[in-house]
């Protein structure tokens, strides 16, 4: 890919890719979902318990102010846990609640189910292309992270 025609069928496909794991999560999930961002924020704590707010902002690519509220809003939904840092107790360190890490892991598993039965129903070809293009398309994500920055 290396024209505007490609850039825009990639820009496409990832909104179609994201779009239809959405719509389908909503049909499934038995728990109201949280907006995305806490959603996305939820996966950051757990793949980092103890991230810090304003690591979770450069995570997130927030403001720190913006990732405080979101941070409080979670917290008073019971989604997240605040602990003081055992060296500096002005850090404070963020954890998942249980309940929230038994939602990730049930989103987790929908969304493994949805793209697993999807790739099944491709032919070996078709999966070995997907699996060859995840690394690049990795990279590029990195890139245009690392670009708006």
């Amino acid at each position: 890919m290396t024209g505007p025609d490609d850039a825009v069928a990639l820009m496409h496909l990832a909104h179609q890719l994201h779009r239809n794991l959405e719509r389908r999560i909503q049909s499934d999930f038995a728990h109201p979902k949280p907006p995305e961002m806490q959603t996305i924020a939820l996966w950051q704590v757990r793949e980092r318990p103890g991230i810090t707010v304003r690591e979770l902002a450069d995570e997130l690519q927030l403001r720190p102010n913006n990732a405080s509220a979101l941070v409080t809003a979670m917290v008073n939904a019971d989604l997240l846990r605040r602990e003081p840092d055992e060296r500096d107790r002005r850090v404070v360190r963020l954890h998942t609640t249980d309940e929230a890490q038994r939602r990730i892991d049930e989103v987790q598993e929908l969304f493994t189910g949805y793209l697993t039965t999807a790739l099944e129903r491709l032919g070996p070809e078709q999966r070995a292309a997907v699996r060859a293009a995840l690394p690049s398309l990795t990279e590029l994500a990195g890139l245009l992270r690392s670009d708006g920055r």
